[in-house]
């Protein structure tokens, strides 16, 4: 008979392996049931084994329990991480390729030491390419293009240092189900793995966004808006329109902006998400402070003069009051600057941070609970309590407790237009906001 023959028709009876000292006996139909094996390539070969239907192995007999009950019709299920990488393992160099398929079908991993079966249709199915789909072998499980060779493979256990109820809340995403968060602390760390699996989709889920149409939007381009708190943007999501010039079409009178506008120079920062739509972004951001520097009363860049009664009334003429607009500075924190930097470089813009801001006078300011204009905010004489001077120059320095931002670019620099700002202007005004427990969360002593 021809080797070939020999390889392709099996002898009958059974065949004795010896793993470790440790006998196993098996038949035929069992050696064949997840074939071409590294079993039947030895007995159907010209070698001393398959005349004598013996075969000595240096493998683990444990594991090799495992081996026997697979080839013999039973389904194996791995107990914990080490044991699915033992069988991983031995099941690469046996060359079992049905037992490599049922063990890739469900991923056996421990994260933060609670151990998690996880169906791998669900990690490609939804949220894919991922952490799993991408670089999960690197973890445990089977790295590809193994050749078919029986030499020792060492797999380590897919062993991850995360949180488990956060990866239980994240399967439950990935099985279709909603996630509920109960508060910031919860929704920012489930962020944070989310963005650690590569989950594109719950990461933009989690983000704390908003969208609007501004129907006074000018331009069709510019109506839809997403606002996130600045902390919460992914760089890499954040563009400049291809066409500077999409947001002008002669609007040339708006206001200050829209003539910069105008130019070509300045344009709005926009956020594409997963899906491929485009917003202007516009982001939130909480306990800075705001500088308004008033200057001198002269100043010709900054006053200008309100009638307080009747302009044409020629004895009324010396009652008007001037009214200097303040130039408005953003104090921000070190992280805020750096998220700032982030998304000027990823649009090649400087990193050079302007933290004067523009304030048109549709901003909606509330100050110490109360609302006002940007006119009111530029009535030096009702503000002189509050004002502080600095070498001769007057300035009002308010805590801005939350605010809304555009954010735009002018001639290569990062800028901001402010939009809504609840600030305060004393530590009374920001007592006076501040809330009592519920009671069912006080504490009885």
């Amino acid at each position: 008979m021809s080797d070939l023959s020999l390889k392709t028709t099996p002898s009958t009876g059974f065949y004795n392996i010896i793993v470790s000292g440790k006998s196993f006996n098996l038949s035929t139909t069992a050696l064949y049931s997840d074939s071409p094996n590294y079993f039947t390539d030895v007995f159907s070969s010209p070698l001393e084994e398959s005349r004598t239907k013996v075969m000595f192995v240096d493998r683990d007999p444990e594991v090799f329990k495992d081996i026997v009950k697979h080839l013999q019709g039973y389904y194996v299920t791995p107990r914990d991480e080490n044991h699915y990488a033992d069988l991983i393992a031995d099941a690469t160099y046996y060359n079992l390729m049905k037992l490599k398929a049922q063990l890739r079908a469900n991923y056996i991993v421990n994260v933060g030491g609670k151990v998690f079966r996880v169906d791998k249709e669900i990690l490609e199915k939804r949220d894919a390419p991922n952490f799993f789909t991408s670089f999960g072998f690197g973890y445990g499980w089977e790295p590809s293009g193994i050749p078919p060779t029986p030499l020792p493979l060492t797999i380590p256990p897919p062993i991850l240092d995360r949180d488990p109820e956060l990866f239980s809340d994240i399967l439950r995403y990935l099985q279709g189900y909603e996630i509920g968060i109960k508060d910031e602390v919860q929704r920012q760390n489930l962020l944070k793995d989310s963005r650690f699996y590569h989950l594109k989709g719950l990461t933009e889920k989690l983000l704390a966004s908003s969208m609007t149409v501004n129907g006074f939007s000018k331009e069709e381009s510019a109506r839809n808006e997403i606002l996130f708190r600045l902390k919460d943007i992914r760089p890499a999501s954040v563009l400049l329109p291809e066409n500077n010039n999409n947001y002008n079409n002669n609007n040339n009178n708006d206001d200050i902006l829209s003539e910069e506008i105008s130019t070509g120079s300045t344009s709005h920062i926009m956020y594409k998400n997963k899906e491929g739509t485009v917003y202007v972004l516009l982001v939130e951001i909480h306990n800075i402070h705001l500088i308004c520097r008033y200057g001198a009363p002269s100043s010709p860049m900054t006053a200008t003069t309100t009638p307080t009664t009747n302009p044409a009334t020629p004895t009324n003429a010396s009652k008007i009051q001037p009214l200097l607009r303040p130039v408005l500075e953003l104090v921000l924190s070190d992280k805020d600057i750096q998220k700032l930097k982030n998304i000027a470089k990823s649009i090649k813009a400087s990193e050079e941070i302007v933290t004067t801001i523009h304030s048109p006078d549709t901003c909606a300011f509330e100050i110490d609970g109360n609302k006002c204009t940007l006119e009111a905010l530029s009535n030096t004489d009702k503000l002189s309590h509050l004002m502080k001077n600095d070498d001769g120059n007057r300035y009002l320095k308010l805590y801005v407790t939350r605010s809304i931002l555009r954010l735009i670019t002018n001639n290569g620099k990062v800028e901001m237009e402010m939009l809504k700002c609840e600030a305060f202007s004393s530590e009374r005004g920001f007592n006076c906001k501040r809330e009592f427990l519920p009671d069912e969360k006080r504490i009885a002593l």
